[in-house]
């Protein structure tokens, strides 16, 4: 069986410990084939299986086995797809936006749908051609949202043939463009917009769509949402002048907390693999930000060959895609946790390494971890490496056979000049 390296990173003066593979996170991420070579803007899957990718020049492509296969769906438009969503593998829906810069001519957003899971769809013209939708998003079957500019957020209860304003807040004079919108239930929702230069800002309803609540938050907008809970969420942006940008609220919107993530960029899009790490795409910036601590902290890192990625989703903790320039599609690849080795009778969950105290720590801290009876017969070969943040192995604390028991090592970072400290634990 294999046998995974446990591991525990060991922040001095800071808050938080990250995970060792996460810093070298270019290894989670995998560049997977695709049949175009769009840019693409969005991807939504449905399940582990089954997603769909949509991008320039209306193109979506569709897999139904985990990204085997792909098939470039027949849109019938020729223009940017801006937004996607499904409800189920065979019911969804895109918007697209009718511009043609060569002659000057504005013709507003066009709705596809599909009843055949992108095999065939319908379009036709959102009345209004003055409005420019940026984003769909659909509660069931027949009770979806639309979100565009100037500031818009129409409501259908028919699948989407006719759609109706909702209010959007009087106090917001200014006209911003909506760029997302989310529900986490049937009654609670968010939205998201602004334009560079002028104002970032967040809507929130709590009463089905019907009506909203807005509030300028910030000097630049914000592109997309993730939401925790009713009262809880965040939202991701950014300019190219100031920089990428995120806040957050836990009481439904009612106050906002605002701060950069301390990189060049726009945050384009956000999802949680689990419930306390997360990542952020920061697009032409060529980065991925994450955090391990459910957004209080965030560390930026460069994608895999420095590609662009607009866009993430994670169907579940194993299971995530990410998009970008150029037709890239990657792959989450939750198999790479480090080294493995073969090891006969040997469990890799039997063996624990602890968290470290203190942590922070300056500059002292001890590790402790567990080796249980019953492992490898009565001794284990244990190695305990310390590596700094290059991945640079710079000591060895422990490299001997041990019974089982609980263990304790003292480790004196003071000497070395690293910002972070990884620690190792490998069994054999």
């Amino acid at each position: 069986m294999s046998i995974k390296i446990f591991t525990v990173l060991v922040l001095v003066n800071t808050l938080s410990l990250i995970n060792y593979d996460i810093a070298f996170s270019g290894n989670y991420w995998i560049k997977h084939p695709s049949p175009v070579i769009r840019n693409f803007k969005n991807c939504f899957f449905i399940n582990n299986n089954t997603g769909w990718i949509s991008g320039d020049s209306g193109t979506i492509i569709k897999t139904t086995n985990e990204g085997l296969t792909w098939s470039i769906l027949p849109t019938g438009v020729y223009n940017d797809i801006q937004s996607i969503f499904f409800i189920n593998e065979r019911l969804g829906w895109a918007v697209s936006n009718e511009v043609f810069p060569d002659t000057n001519s504005f013709l507003g957003t066009r709705i596809l749908k599909t009843t055949d899971g992108g095999s065939s769809w319908i379009n036709y013209m959102y009345p209004d051609s003055n409005k420019f939708m940026r984003s769909i998003y659909f509660l069931d079957s027949l009770t979806g949202f639309m979100v565009g500019a100037p500031i818009t957020i129409v409501r259908t209860g028919d699948a989407g043939f006719r759609w109706e304003s909702m209010d959007t807040d009087s106090s917001l004079q200014l006209g911003l463009p909506l760029e997302n919108i989310k529900f986490i239930n049937d009654q609670v929702g968010y939205a998201c917009g602004g334009f560079r230069d002028i104002a970032g800002a967040m809507w929130t309803t709590t009463n089905g769509g019907f009506n909203w609540k807005g509030l300028i938050i910030a000097p630049e907008p914000f592109m997309d949402i993730y939401i925790f809970n009713p009262a809880k969420a965040i939202a991701v942006g950014g300019d190219f002048e100031y920089g990428s940008s995120y806040v957050n609220t836990t009481n439904q919107g009612v106050h906002w907390n605002y701060d950069t993530l301390g990189t060049f960029g726009v945050a384009t899009g956000i999802d949680f693999r689990t419930p306390s790490e997360g990542w952020i795409a920061l697009a032409i910036a060529q980065k991925f930000t994450y955090t391990l601590d459910t957004g209080r902290t965030w560390t930026s890192i460069y994608t895999p060959d420095s590609v662009s990625v607009n866009d993430l989703q994670f169907t579940d903790s194993l299971h995530g895609w990410a998009v970008g320039y150029n037709g890239v599609v990657l792959k989450y690849n939750p198999t790479v946790s480090g080294i493995s080795y073969e090891i006969e009778n040997f469990s890799p969950v039997n063996i624990t390494l602890n968290q470290n105290y203190p942590n922070p720590f300056n500059p002292k801290t001890i590790i402790n971890y567990k080796i249980p009876p019953g492992v490898k017969g009565h001794t284990s070969n244990v190695k305990l490496v310390i590596y700094n943040s290059l991945g640079t192995e710079v000591t060895t604390l422990i490299n001997e056979n041990q019974k089982p028991g609980n263990y304790e090592v003292e480790f004196d970072a003071g000497i070395y000049q690293a910002e972070y400290i990884f620690i190792n634990l490998l069994q054999a």
